[in-house]
């Protein structure tokens, strides 16, 4: 977005819609089922976690006690202000940083977890955020994400590609049409697991989901990729363009 146009949009529809209403917006489809995926994604965490694009917390509920230590990142002010009100009534200690997924202020190999739900939807390019997301994991250690994805039903995928340039201005910049999968496979970071399916109860041209684990590569040996689709999902690459 042009700097003034972003300006105008952050302190008008960014403050009192997007953030002001985003947890209302989900509530359907969190009720439906995508709080059961978050926690689901999140089982995993372990140890030192940061989480990339935390929003207003929605995952706050759901990190396992394995995790020892807990920071979060969120670089939108509006998002922050709604992060903060949360963060005061949960019950574990937790760190507020204000910070985009393509700069954190924290040495290499720092984390054993970084985790993200429907970030690289977001940023300007997914590749700088991923060199990130590697370079403060240790060897090793894991990088768990949720992210809606371009549809496997070329159909849908036409009708994400149309929809998309009104859909980055309703939802703060996010690309519904972005090969998400494709992108990750293409970093040095290494898939372990990914899970193809559906956000529940959502639009159609946003309710393809993948929801997975990659890890920075303690060895040169490369690990296999396990891929699983739930009922409702699938199972082949994800492809297509980020229009």
């Amino acid at each position: 977005m042009a700097n003034l146009l972003k300006k105008a949009y952050d302190a008008t529809w960014g403050k009192y819609v997007f953030a002001g209403m985003y947890d209302k917006f989900l509530a359907k489809v969190e009720g439906y089922g995508l709080s059961e995926k978050r926690a689901e994604f999140l089982k995993p965490a372990y140890g030192r976690t940061i989480e990339l694009g935390t929003g207003t917390g929605l995952n706050l509920p759901h990190y396992p006690d394995t995790v020892d230590e807990l920071i979060l990142t969120e670089p939108y002010p509006h998002m922050v202000a709604k992060l903060e009100e949360k963060t005061r009534d949960y019950p574990k200690r937790v760190q507020l940083v204000v910070a985009g997924a393509e700069r954190l202020p924290y040495p290499d190999g720092y984390f054993d977890t970084v985790a993200a739900a429907m970030i690289l939807c977001t940023v300007p390019d997914p590749q700088p955020a991923l060199r990130e997301i590697e370079r403060v994991l240790k060897p090793g250690g894991q990088y768990l994400f949720l992210e809606h994805v371009r549809n496997k039903d070329p159909r849908v995928a036409r009708k994400q590609d149309i929809i998309q340039k009104g859909w980055y201005w309703f939802g703060n910049e996010c690309h519904c049409n972005r090969p998400t999968v494709q992108t990750l496979q293409n970093s040095s970071l290494e898939i372990a697991d990914l899970q193809e399916t559906k956000m529940p109860g959502a639009w159609e041209f946003i309710e393809a989901m993948v929801i997975g684990r990659a890890v920075r590569p303690a060895t040169t040996t490369t690990k296999p990729l396990t891929v699983s689709a739930a009922s409702n999902g699938h199972t082949h690459a994800d492809s297509g363009c980020d229009c």
